[in-house]
Parts: C-alpha cells; sequence; structure tokens
C-alpha cells in the first residue's frame, strides 16, 4: 500500500470519529470539499492542508530512527519454593503486563525514549487496564516532595502515568503533565482549559489544591508562549496514579 493510501485510510477511518468530513475540515481550518475528494480518491490536497488534517486528528509521523514505545515486555521469575508454599501457587502471566519507566518529570517530559541511565526504576501495569490499553509512548512519574497544588486528587509521592502521545486539551479539565513557559520551565500536574480570545489560544493551567491564595490559575498564550506549538505547552494526558490510601 502507498503512503497515500495509507493516509487516506487512516484518515477516513479517524474522520467518522470527529463527526465526519464536515466537521473534521472545520476542526482542521480547511475547505470541506479538500477532506472530500481526497478522501473519495478524486483529488490530493497540498501536503500543508493534509498536515492541518492529520494535526486535527492528533495523528503524528514517526521517523525510522524515532522509537516511540517506551515500554517493556515483562518475564517474571518463579520464586524458590519453601517449606509451607503450596505447590499449586502460580504466577501471573507475563503477557498481560508491561514495563513502564520512571522518570523524573524533566526527563519524563523529553521526547523518545528514557536514557537507561535516567530510569529510576519500571512500574508494572495490566495491558488490557481500559486506560492504558493499546498505549505505547508511556512514562511513569512521581508527585515530588511538597508538591500540593492537585491535593485532594493527587499528593507528593503519588505516580501518575503520563501518554505522551495524548496531547490535546480535550475534553476542558482534563488532567496533563504540563510546562511552563520558558526554556527552564518546571513541568507539573494540572487541569487545562483552552478558551480563544483576540485571535489568541490561552491554555489555562489549574490546580484541584482549593486553597487558590498559593495555587492560583495561570493563563499562557499558546501562539506567544509557546510560539504555536502545543507540545511545547502540554506533555502528555495523565491517565493512571498509583497513590498512597493513607493520605486519602
Amino acid at each position: 500500500m502507498s503512503m497515500v493510501d495509507t493516509v487516506k485510510q487512516g484518515i477516513a477511518r479517524l474522520a467518522r470519529d470527529h463527526g465526519g468530513p464536515s466537521a473534521l475540515a472545520e476542526k482542521a481550518g480547511v475547505g470541506q470539499p479538500n477532506v472530500s475528494k481526497f478522501l473519495s480518491g478524486k483529488a490530493v490536497p497540498r501536503f500543508d492542508t493534509v498536515a492541518r488534517i492529520l494535526e486535527a486528528l492528533g495523528a503524528r509521523i514517526l521517523f525510522p530512527d524515532e522509537e516511540r514505545d517506551t515500554t517493556k515486555p515483562v518475564v517474571f521469575v518463579a520464586a524458590r519454593k519453601s517449606g509451607g508454599v503450596a505447590d499449586f501457587a502460580t504466577q501471573p502471566s507475563a503477557e498481560n503486563y508491561m514495563a513502564i519507566p520512571l522518570a523524573q518529570g524533566a526527563v519524563a517530559a523529553g521526547p523518545g525514549l528514557i536514557p537507561e541511565d535516567a530510569v529510576r526504576g519500571w512500574v508494572l501495569a495490566m495491558k488490557d487496564q481500559a486506560s492504558i490499553r493499546y498505549r505505547t509512548n508511556l512514562v511513569a512519574m512521581e508527585v515530588g516532595k511538597g508538591q500540593e497544588s492537585m491535593v485532594p486528587t493527587l499528593h507528593p509521592l503519588d505516580i501518575v502515568l503520563v501518554d505522551r502521545d495524548d496531547f490535546r486539551p480535550e475534553p476542558d479539565g482534563s488532567i496533563f503533565l504540563v510546562r511552563e513557559p520558558g526554556p527552564d520551565a518546571e513541568v507539573a500536574v494540572k487541569r487545562v482549559y483552552t478558551s480563544r480570545k483576540e485571535g489568541q489560544t490561552l491554555l489555562t493551567y489549574v490546580s484541584d489544591n482549593p486553597d487558590k491564595r498559593f495555587y492560583p490559575p495561570s493563563v499562557h498564550s499558546l501562539e506567544t508562549d509557546f510560539h504555536g506549538d502545543l507540545r511545547r505547552a502540554i506533555v502528555g494526558r495523565v491517565v493512571w496514579a498509583w497513590s498512597d490510601m493513607t493520605r486519602k
């Protein structure tokens, strides 16, 4: 199958989940005939038009030198049995699990694979868990000591699981790992809301901590603060969390 046919089939498949060609064209900011003619095989639109459609769908191009699967297969080693251990004890099936790298915030926010020397450990997750099924570009991150901006939802030392391929802030109020503007900006877990004002796309980062004196919302312009690149603002969606229930 040619690259054109592959892209066409992918757009056609995902367009149905976005309300059809007309809704997709509106979301991508392109003419509806461009989408319909492309999907029907009557015409091939310009590259920038296709790129805008793919961006609206949340699609990404993967080049051969860009490894996206950060997870690793799991191998369970049978424990040596001692007196009193039942012979019928069984071990879980390794095929049902994946190992996800645990890294600090700045490392977790980087692209590609996590360097081996930066991996603090590995977190086991079940592949069939609905929130992580079919996700591969995953990284685990521990909420830092003293970071209470997301209390009571998340507490310091909780571990969150982030999908770095899922970075579009939809629906409003979803929880993401985000960056503040600036070259040395810290990353943090926040709820993200979007709005439009005077031609600018505004990203509002909101903490769950009810004490807004210490954890006020912050508002940033996607165009001004992040040069129009959403990936500079949002690292990925928080899809799971491990929490110490004694702190709840």
